[in-house]
């Protein structure tokens, strides 16, 4: 039990895919319009990595390393998110079509995030168990919707009047985002 929450503060604040990791900016501007929409990109990035996640360890370990095709892992991992997306498309629609509908647009954007296959890559590379790839998976997407969220909230406030002309909307954003990320370094030497 302490190793998995530990290995859940690992995943969504010391090595979070966004702040330390630099994967997953992967995101459209309207994705941080609102809150409303940053919730649902979140959520989709979160879902498609669960299940991509999940699917990159059964197949590496029962085709790739049975096989001996470790060297093929990267290009396997690639080819397997469009699937897992389609497939989670046709899920979602036919046993949950609110939740469908609710996420139908942002699902597509998560093929170019590239935190679902660093996701992947680094459960593999750490020899994670089914069930700790999955924990793994949940908490880094759980860590991509606090940060879209977060992004999003400070948006609003990036364009006051009290920031200097020159710092407004992007450059303050960025600045603001190494400085979220230097503030999670401090878990950094978090270990399970």
């Amino acid at each position: 039990m302490i190793q998995a929450i530990g290995l859940v503060l690992i995943a969504v604040l010391a090595e979070n895919m966004v702040l330390a990791r630099c994967m997953g900016f992967g995101w459209p501007k309207e994705a941080t319009s609102s809150e409303n929409s940053a919730r649902r990109m979140g959520i989709s990035i979160t879902l498609v990595m669960v299940f991509h996640a999940t699917a990159a360890w059964l197949m590496n370990r029962f085709v790739l390393e049975f096989f001996g095709l470790g060297h093929l892992r990267l290009l396997v991992y690639a080819l397997l998110v469009p699937g897992v997306i389609w497939t989670l498309r046709k899920l979602l629609d036919l046993f949950f079509p609110a939740l469908y509908r609710y996420l139908q647009e942002y699902l597509g954007y998560s093929l170019y995030n590239c935190a679902v296959m660093g996701a992947a890559y680094i459960i593999t590379l750490r020899n994670y168990t089914f069930g700790q790839a999955f924990l793994y998976a949940l908490a880094s997407g759980v860590g991509v919707l606090l940060v879209l969220v977060i992004f999003t909230g400070m948006q609003d406030q990036a364009s006051f009047e009290s920031c200097p002309k020159w710092f407004r909307g992007f450059p303050i954003e960025l600045i603001t985002a190494g400085l979220m990320g230097l503030a999670l370094m401090g878990f950094y030497g978090l270990r399970v």
